[in-house]
């Protein structure tokens, strides 16, 4: 076989050629996973209760597999629970070769997984920026006063309050303003992109690395290692 090792460039394809792409890698991917977890069987007793907890967490009839749910489409009902047996597999080989990264990998994202609750207001000119400053400092006004007006995006919906949200998924300039202000610290305004924020951190939110993140961790450092085998085009 002759790899071809370009990868697509979806800005000199068309629709057709990156759907055929991603269905590819997506085809790929599962291979991947079948043949990494081949040798790994889960006991009976767990892909019964994942088998249970799946067909209640989508009323599907454990004695007829049906109705097929939306994200199973096209797997027939009789190999329904053969599916949750093989993601149950693929769980058991996950937790092999990464339950022992997790932790370190989570320590290397820290920082972009801390969260923050923050309140916002965004508009296009610096001198009414400066202004709403002035009147949330003086108590003149707050950002749940101010953000039916002055607001943008959701923020008008939610009294100017954003989040929880992690600091790695802000816009950068953003996340390092935001990072090292105290709670309760009304910012002096500032320029992202197009805009002049008023913003003032309300919460810090740690994060810690209980099951739910080493799971978390565990999902992601899976990615990374189909990202690594599936970088290229296929086969011909």
């Amino acid at each position: 076989m002759k790899e071809d090792t370009d990868r697509p460039d979806s800005t000199s394809i068309d629709s057709a050629e990156l759907g055929s792409y991603r269905l590819w890698k997506a085809l790929l991917r599962a291979r991947l996973l079948d043949e990494a977890s081949a040798g790994f069987a889960p006991e009976s007793g767990e892909v019964d209760s994942a088998w249970q907890g799946f067909c209640k967490k989508f009323q599907v009839d454990p004695a007829t597999s049906l109705p097929v749910p939306q994200d199973y489409i096209g797997c027939p009902p009789e190999r329904l629970k053969s599916a949750i047996e093989r993601e149950c597999r693929i769980s058991l080989w996950k937790k092999s070769l990464f339950d022992s990264q997790a932790e370190e990998h989570f320590e290397r994202r820290r920082a972009a997984l801390d969260r923050i609750v923050y309140s916002l207001l965004r508009v296009k000119e610096a001198g009414l920026a400066r202004e709403l400053w002035f009147r949330i400092k003086e108590g003149e006004a707050t950002f749940a006063e101010l953000a039916p007006t002055y607001a943008s995006g959701n923020e008008i919906y939610t009294a100017g309050i954003v989040g929880p949200v992690a600091l790695g998924a802000m816009h950068p300039a953003l996340a390092g303003v935001l990072k090292p202000a105290r709670a309760g610290e009304l910012l002096k305004p500032f320029a992202v992109a197009e805009w002049f924020l008023v913003a003032r951190v309300d919460h810090h939110l740690p994060v810690e690395f209980d099951e739910s993140m080493k799971s978390q961790m565990i999902e992601e450092l899976c990615h990374q290692w189909l990202e690594q085998r599936t970088h290229g085009r296929p086969t011909a």
